[in-house]
């Protein structure tokens, strides 16, 4: 059994989500128009995309711009939908 799960690191733990890792880029869900975007700047560049934003352990608080681009953390992707508003605290 010990050697099942050595030889599988995946076996018996659920897949980490796309985002956690700093240096990762995330797919854009199959269609979206955002998703030949394969950097940040290029993702920018199109007035129609929005980052996708880290999801990951931080020291603080991710803080995004108003199209989802992180200021202070990674983005991880680029999409077409735009960011959910965070509620006030």
């Amino acid at each position: 059994m010990i050697a099942i799960l050595l030889a599988s690191p995946s076996a018996g733990f659920a897949a980490a989500e796309c985002g956690t890792g700093m240096d990762e880029w995330c797919p854009a869900p199959p269609g979206d128009p955002c998703g030949q975007y394969r950097n940040v700047s290029e993702c920018k560049a199109d007035a129609k995309c929005y980052g996708m934003p880290y999801r990951g352990v931080s020291f603080l608080p991710c803080v995004l711009d108003e199209r989802g681009f992180g200021v202070n953390c990674p983005t991880v992707g680029c999409t077409s939908t735009p960011p959910k508003p965070v509620p006030p605290r």
